[in-house]
């Protein structure tokens, strides 16, 4: 049985049109849809920027990684990026062994990806 993935907002906005996320429990095929309907939820049409803490977050599959490139596209369409923090060695792993390092600029806290974004403003 797959555990739910939560989200919660920690930031709205920076001040720089960056809204951040931080999940935890395990996004897969069963409650991507969810997860991806919950940041539409939050984001306003104001954030160009996101920047998702997955320190939390045990388990991954392909469809979880799907809901990040479906962001990515989104925040490219605004102008703006999506940045990742806190990645598990074995999701960061996946991450740079696919290729999707180059896609996602990966952080290893949420301060320094928020930084990262702001500044890049």
């Amino acid at each position: 049985m797959t555990a739910p993935v939560h989200m919660t907002q920690v930031s709205a906005d920076t001040g720089a049109g960056v809204c951040v996320l931080s999940l935890t429990g395990e996004l897969d095929y069963i409650n991507a849809a969810e997860l991806r309907s919950d940041i539409e939820g939050v984001l306003a049409p104001e954030h160009r920027n996101l920047v998702l803490d997955l320190s939390g977050l045990e388990f991954c599959d392909s469809t979880g990684i799907r809901v990040f490139l479906i962001f990515r596209k989104l925040m490219l369409e605004r102008g703006g990026s999506i940045a990742l923090a806190g990645l598990t060695s074995r999701l960061e792993r996946i991450f740079r062994m696919t290729g999707l390092s180059q896609a996602f600029p990966l952080y290893p806290s949420a301060d320094q990806a928020t930084a990262a974004v702001a500044e890049s403003d």
